[in-house]
């Protein structure tokens, strides 16, 4: 008997082993999860975003290097007060936006226009389109009350590009050249 119950009881600490290994690796994933987030969101221009993802993988790994060093930028960029573009652009309230069969080139001189007439000239958003296709994509788009962030996705929606927020403007590019 004495040795059915050490043989179970080896049994029982191999499977907690197991079992906390097993924890390890799920948390190690968790944590390469949340590291590609927050660079994701870094190189979209969403800065606010990755620093709350990033900071929670150096949390739980202080020695992760990639970490560190867009933390290290993300910080600097703060201490220097430097805002980013997207965060500037959800600043932007576009009372109204009204857009029919013009093309996405037309729209975004729309919104450089109306951005800066809600503004008075201090906010108008460098947008770049990088596909020539894209540019001569056709829209219609009719919008009240919202954040120049959102019309922007709207106008992205619609031509089928994705945006990225760059340092100093942001770019329609087509769904097949955005890299992660």
């Amino acid at each position: 008997m004495k040795a059915f119950l050490h043989r179970v009881g080896v049994r029982l600490a191999v499977v907690t082993m197991m079992a906390a290994c097993a924890g390890a690796a799920i948390a190690a994933d968790d944590v390469n999860q949340l590291f590609q987030m927050g660079r994701s969101a870094y190189y979209k221009g969403d800065i606010e975003t990755a620093y709350q993802l990033l900071a929670q993988v150096e949390a739980r790994n202080p020695k992760h290097f990639e970490t560190k060093a867009l933390l290290a930028q993300i910080r600097s960029q703060r201490k220097a007060g430097i805002v980013s573009v997207k965060k500037s652009y959800e600043g932007v309230l576009l009372a109204k936006i009204e857009f029919s069969e013009v093309t996405l080139e037309e729209a975004v001189e729309g919104l450089r226009a109306l951005s800066k007439t809600a503004t008075d000239g201090k906010v108008i958003p460098n947008i770049i389109i990088k596909d020539p296709t894209l540019a001569s994509k056709t829209l219609s788009l009719n919008l009240r009350n919202l954040p120049l962030t959102d019309a922007i996705q709207y106008l992205a929606d619609l031509v089928g590009a994705k945006t990225v927020y760059d340092k100093h403007a942001v770019m329609f590019t087509s769904a097949a050249t955005v890299e992660n």
